[in-house]
């Protein structure tokens, strides 16, 4: 356990620089995880307060919808934490709420706390980087994969050492489960409308479709492609009955009643709560190219009021270089992919039962190039609300899968042309 005494006149080094001060540092660390990635983010956090005497963390959690809004809100207040999250492809719309890492008010952090680019996955570092600066250190790949019931599977017929892989294995098993009076599918996890947009995009993306021009001037998915898959998104819950509107996969699958369902890593912790007998797959190649839907968590340091002291930021550097150096416990416990590539060697880590079970088919399909991560604009939040208040409404037979694509990219470009 590292203890530091600090004398009220004398300075102890941190991060090979002088640090002074009598009394802790606190800092404030403000996160939108749940439910499993809360408790294992809560692990290492607690894990640093037993460690360090100097520096103490205050973590809080939750408030997923609202948070980057709140983010924003306490930057401008001049009253924002001193730590926080920022997924890859919001940091367009945050880069002015956050602290350029290289180039912050006290100087270059990088270099003071000894980050090593190295260490990380290019990918995810390079994610990090706009207009020059870099503000994000990487936490994590997350994804979407495919949770099924074996207990179902072997009632059925079906090999539960080997799910379905191809859309003809896939209705297959769908007719099959169904015809036994499960619920077969669910393709977006609890049915929230961005769960909606993101399956939807999984199907259109493994058709090779993208959502928008190269420059996004406007929108490119009001098209054949697009059509077929919002309508097999929508034929999955109203035409082949292998599931209903509005149903909450995670807890159809965690009662046993669903055969399949598509969700993140972060379902781990409750498939294994669950007591149900389940496997995890890749997402199965529907349409052409196995793509899933993915992100990235990354860590920040908000933009800190003018004055706020060197101590500080040193500090937060070191809890975003302790958290990286022991996110074993965050993809064992939370299910995310660590992206510090030291920690993805971790003996323990590569030992557990999440990793055996779920983590390497994740890792997998991420090594791949098959997690595709969604909209980067400075408008995404915008766009993504956009689709996929027209999606939730084809999903629920409200309209038209062809209206609700004609809505949406009209709305999009409008959004894109300032209108």
């Amino acid at each position: 356990m590292r203890k530091w005494w600090i004398p009220a006149v004398l300075g102890v080094a941190l991060l090979g620089l002088q640090v002074w001060a009598a009394d802790p540092i606190e800092l404030t660390f403000q996160t939108l995880f749940h439910e499993a990635d809360a408790q294992a983010m809560e692990q290492i956090i607690n894990m640093f307060n037993e460690t360090y005497e100097d520096i103490q963390v205050e973590l809080i959690q939750g408030g997923w919808t609202q948070y980057y809004a709140q983010l924003r809100l306490s930057v401008i207040s001049g009253e924002p934490p001193q730590l926080g999250v920022c997924h890859t492809n919001k940091l367009v719309e945050m880069a002015d709420y956050l602290t350029p890492l290289d180039a912050s008010p006290v100087g270059n952090l990088l270099e003071m706390a000894g980050i090593d680019p190295d260490n990380y996955v290019g990918a995810n570092w390079a994610a990090g980087e706009l207009n020059g600066h870099h503000y994000l250190i990487p936490l994590d790949t997350h994804g979407w994969g495919l949770w099924y019931n074996k207990d179902i599977f072997a009632e059925v017929g079906l090999d539960p050492e080997n799910p379905p892989k191809t859309l003809s294995e896939f209705i297959d098993a769908c007719e099959r489960i169904k015809a036994a009076g499960y619920y077969a599918f669910h393709p977006a996890e609890d049915s929230a409308p961005r769960k909606l947009r993101r399956a939807w995009y999984v199907f259109f993306w493994q058709m090779g479709g993208e959502l928008f021009d190269e420059g996004y001037t406007h929108a490119t998915f009001n098209n054949p492609k697009g059509l077929l898959a919002l309508q097999f998104l929508v034929d999955i819950f109203n035409h082949f009955g292998w599931n209903e509107p509005g149903t909450n996969g995670y807890s159809q699958f965690a009662a046993g009643e669903l055969g399949m369902l598509v969700a993140g890593n972060w379902y781990y912790g409750t498939a294994v709560r669950s007591g149900v007998n389940w496997g995890y797959a890749p997402m199965p190649n529907f349409f052409g190219v196995p793509y899933t839907w993915g992100n990235s968590h990354q860590l920040v340091i908000p933009l800190q009021p003018a004055g706020t002291s060197k101590d500080v930021y040193l500090a937060a550097m070191e809890v975003l270089k302790f958290i990286s150096e022991n996110s074993h416990i965050w993809t064992m416990y939370g299910g995310h992919i660590t992206a510090y590539k030291p920690e993805a060697e971790n003996e323990e880590l590569l030992a557990s039962d999440y990793w055996t079970k779920s983590g390497r088919w994740l890792n997998e399909m991420a090594q791949a190039g098959l997690v595709h991560f969604p909209i980067n604009h400075p408008k995404g939040s915008e766009l993504e609300h956009a689709i996929q208040a027209q999606i939730e409404l084809a999903v629920n037979g409200e309209i038209s899968p062809q209206e609700a694509l004609e809505r949406a990219e009209e709305e999009c470009n409008r959004i894109l042309s300032g209108g």
